[in-house]
């Protein structure tokens, strides 16, 4: 269990138009050379994601690429800016679920405007609120480095662009307003679960967004725990900023899993979580879990604990799989369904 990998799905359309597995391909996860093998950088390698020909070859962001660069179509800094902002702000991580683009997070970081204070909030129905019109939410997705004196044709975006900005089209985090007893103090909120489920415009240029793979599996105390996401990120000026995040790997095993913890609160981090012993600097939140393996990913990381270095929570996402999304579907009916690219993974000892 000492290696460490990431088995990613290959999407692309069918001819029906409708989304379509084309491959599996495991990616390991390498130390870079003077970093230790529970928290890394990663080593790069040049790999081929698919041995099999078809209209899915066209697509320079699936099919070929560096560990990096493979991984980081996957997991995603999140930013926010308002309207006539000089800047990105760089609040945390995120992770696609589907090919449509689905993507989570984790609510604090959707957040993060509200908390600091650089949007408005309007209620907009009883359990609806409207955030200010110039605030903006985005991912962002690093241009393909292989393709800058590729020999042959296309898009001159493809050969220049450093990244690609792909903005949200809406988010989605479940909790409350909480009056305080102080009437002079506003309500307050507090997240039923620290995680949130965000769509992402489509990208033309790009294609198919590329999942990591969730399911409704348990975990076990003393899995090992992998998350995975961008500590200590600064913000990115708009206008020719070169600045790449930097994706590290954290490694650790799960020690406590709360998955009651809605209603008998038995520790501070919202809705079902667990605990492991990993250490997750800033930035990192909203970062994917995988366990085990690397097949599933199980969790979204929440936050770091206490004074130790190597203490976090993260949220498990099996029970937040069946609350309603949009149009009241929940994630386990648009699997069904197969109409988002989400994979619908089985197998023993997930």
């Amino acid at each position: 269990m000492d290696d460490i990998g990431i088995l990613k799905s290959i999407w692309r359309k069918n001819e029906a138009g409708v989304w379509a597995g084309h491959d599996l391909k495991g990616i390991d996860l390498k130390p870079r050379k003077g970093f230790s093998k529970d928290y890394f950088k990663i080593e790069n390698e040049v790999t081929l994601m698919t041995q099999s020909p078809g209209p899915i070859m066209n697509n320079f962001f699936a099919t070929f690429g560096t560990t990096e660069f493979l991984v980081r179509q996957s997991i995603v800094p999140i930013v926010a800016w308002n309207d006539g902002d000089e800047e990105m702000r760089c609040i945390g991580t995120g992770f696609f679920i589907s090919a449509s683009g689905l993507l989570i997070t984790a609510a604090h970081v959707i957040r993060d405007p509200v908390d600091e204070n650089y949007t408005s909030v309007t209620q907009v129905t009883r359990d609806a609120k409207k955030l200010g019109d110039d605030l903006r939410f985005g991912t962002l997705l690093p241009a393909n480095p292989a393709l800058k004196n590729a020999p042959f044709q296309m898009h001159p975006l493809m050969r220049e662009a450093k990244w690609f900005m792909c903005p949200f089209e809406w988010t989605l985090h479940w909790g409350r307003d909480v009056e305080s007893p102080l009437l002079h103090l506003a309500p307050e909120f507090k997240a039923d679960l620290d995680i949130a489920v965000c769509k992402v415009r489509e990208q033309p240029l790009i294609g198919p967004y590329q999942p990591l793979n969730i399911g409704r599996y348990n975990l076990k105390l003393g899995d090992r725990a992998v998350a995975i996401g961008y500590p200590e990120m600064r913000n990115i000026r708009f206008g020719g900023d070169d600045y790449q995040p930097e994706l590290v790997v954290s490694v650790g095993s799960v020690t406590s899993i709360y998955p009651d913890n809605m209603t008998e609160k038995q520790n501070s981090t919202p809705g079902p979580n667990f605990e492991f012993d990993a250490k997750i600097p800033g930035k990192m939140s909203g970062s994917p879990i995988l366990v085990g393996g690397g097949i599933i990913t199980k969790g979204v990381v929440s936050r770091s604990l206490g004074s130790t270095e190597n203490h976090a929570s993260g949220c498990l996402i099996a029970p937040m799989m069946t609350l309603p999304l949009i149009d009241n579907k929940s994630l386990i009916d648009l699997m069904k369904n197969g109409n988002e690219g989400i994979a619908n993974v089985h197998g023993a000892g997930l």
